[in-house]
């Protein structure tokens, strides 16, 4: 008896996100690591590493977009950071002023027709 199919989508909550990211990284190191092992495949291992490599990487840029951790940035990077998020937080307000506007809409649509 299996487990049914999952719908794959964002984990809004951080807390369940994280954990369910940790436990997927571990299960998918594991196969590669089992699967080095039956077929004899040395170059799983360097993916493995490459996988480790990037996954902290990552983990880091996360962070300084959450504004932890800056204290190892030089200038270069946190302007870097600085522009990254300028972009992201545009973008926001962006889709926010879309949906108000298509808010608007709906309503004073509705309202005529009521």
């Amino acid at each position: 008896m299996g487990r049914g199919k999952v719908e794959l989508k964002r984990i809004e909550n951080p807390t369940r996100r994280q954990v369910s990211f940790s436990k997927r990284k571990n299960g998918l190191l594991k196969k590669a690591f089992e699967l080095s092992i039956l077929c004899d495949a040395e170059f799983w291992r360097t993916e493995i590493d490459d996988l480790k490599k990037s996954i902290v990487n990552l983990e880091a840029k996360l962070k300084h977009c959450a504004g932890e951790d800056l204290m190892m940035l030089g200038l270069k990077e946190l302007k870097q950071l600085e522009r990254q998020l300028k972009i992201a937080v545009e973008r926001v307000r962006s889709r926010k002023r879309r949906i108000i506007a298509e808010s608007i809409a709906f309503l004073k649509k509705r309202e005529l027709k009521g």
